[in-house]
């Protein structure tokens, strides 16, 4: 090949190479703004889920304090009713008291009076305890109700929340997917399964600027010689310490002339 061809697949070659690392830098922009936004709905769907599941567990409590306190409040009006007719029975039996003429009459006639005053004296005693526990239920269902309150008007504010991140990213999200699919169809498959993988194990890092001899990825200095490679910039190299995908970015004393 003469000396011309050659220095032309050279510049070729360099260009290739440099169109590859931009590429791949562009679309390491691209990747972390998609993992950033992606992780910001994440958050918002998890703690979304969250309130849900909180929402059920308050839910269920709040619907058997309901239902502990409508039981007691059913056994008060079976006790108030019960109640109510030994009082019934009571004064009827003493209005008879009135009209009977002999011991033996009166003497049933009290003994069934000091029944009912036994029964009437357990149903009083039983509606006291109930009366009692229906109020710390009725308290219970209270604070039941107001953390269910509570918890639905927090749900309804997350899902809000996630909604409106959704809206937010939504469109940011659909134009970066789709640079990002040009981008991709300009880089090497094989060096874009390679970046994929350094990117999803260095937390979203794989593409990093040498400067002045140095990794920014890892800070770690690069051997000269592979330094001048890089600097040549004939092709794609890795790091030897973090193998991250390395290009060079000069300082400003390394970029100006001398």
């Amino acid at each position: 090949m003469a000396a011309g061809g050659r220095v032309a697949a050279g510049r070729e070659t360099i260009e290739l190479a440099s169109r590859q690392i931009e590429a791949l830098a562009a679309l390491q922009q691209i990747d972390q703004r998609l993992r950033e936004a992606t992780a910001t709905i994440e958050t918002h769907e998890r703690r979304l889920a969250e309130l849900e599941s909180a929402l059920t567990t308050a839910s269920q409590t709040a619907a058997a304090a309901r239902e502990a306190a409508a039981v007691l409040e059913s056994r008060q009006r079976d006790l108030e009713q019960r109640l109510g007719a030994c009082d019934a029975k009571l004064k009827d039996r003493r209005m008879r008291m009135t009209r009977i003429r002999t011991d033996k009459e009166l003497g049933l006639a009290r003994r069934e009076i000091d029944l009912l005053s036994e029964e009437k004296s357990t149903v009083e005693t039983e509606l006291l305890t109930v009366l009692g526990e229906l109020e710390e239920a009725a308290a219970r269902r209270e604070a039941a109700e107001a953390e269910l309150a509570a918890m639905t008007a927090e749900r309804d504010a997350a899902a809000e929340a996630l909604r409106e991140v959704e809206a937010q990213l939504g469109a940011r999200l659909a134009a970066d997917r789709q640079q990002r699919e040009a981008l991709v169809a300009a880089v090497d498959g094989e060096l874009r399964r390679r970046y994929e993988m350094i990117f999803a194990r260095r937390n979203g890092l794989a593409v990093v600027p040498v400067r002045a001899g140095t990794c920014q990825g890892c800070r770690m200095r690069v051997p000269p010689q592979l330094f001048n490679q890089i600097q040549r910039g004939e092709q794609v190299i890795l790091c030897p310490s973090c193998q991250r995908l390395l290009y060079w970015e000069p300082e400003r004393e390394e970029a100006e002339p001398s």
